[in-house]
């Protein structure tokens, strides 16, 4: 049986995204700061992933400043795309200002896309992983017969 299924995505949803677990910082163009612990959880070309304290409403222009694995701090612009609360029953309802009570996307403006080598090469460094994996399992499963 086949199942449909709808495809509401946007085009950055559908792009590769990366693991990515680093401090960021994110100011309004203003230079007013916003969600100061906020955690990137992945990165892709389109936009990244943050977990926060205190939620950003949709649509809000932001700069972004990211420490990447490699030492170099990427910066870009965007917007705020989606943004969600965590909701605690035992405080009916209201967040506890822990780190990880909103989550929110953050797209890339398209006068970033120009800056975004470095996630590129994140990128391609994670194809060659997987690839050097593939290989791996492979010559793992193959059985050798004296």
């Amino acid at each position: 049986m086949k199942r449909t299924t709808r495809n509401t995505r946007t085009r950055s949803q559908r792009e590769e995204r990366i693991p990515l677990h680093a401090r960021l910082q994110l100011r309004t163009l203003d230079g007013k700061p916003v969600a100061p612990l906020g955690r990137c959880t992945n990165i892709s070309l389109g936009g990244l992933r943050v977990t926060a304290a205190e939620g950003v409403s949709p649509g809000t222009p932001v700069e972004i400043e990211l420490k990447l694995p490699t030492g170099s701090t990427f910066h870009a612009r965007g917007r705020v795309a989606w943004s969600m609360m965590t909701l605690h029953p035992s405080l009916f309802g209201s967040p506890t200002g822990r780190d990880d009570d909103a989550r929110f996307g953050v797209a890339f403006d398209e006068e970033s896309k120009r800056d975004l080598l470095p996630i590129a090469r994140l990128l391609v460094a994670r194809q060659d992983e997987k690839r050097r994996a593939r290989r791996i399992r492979r010559l793992h499963v193959m059985r050798i017969h004296a």
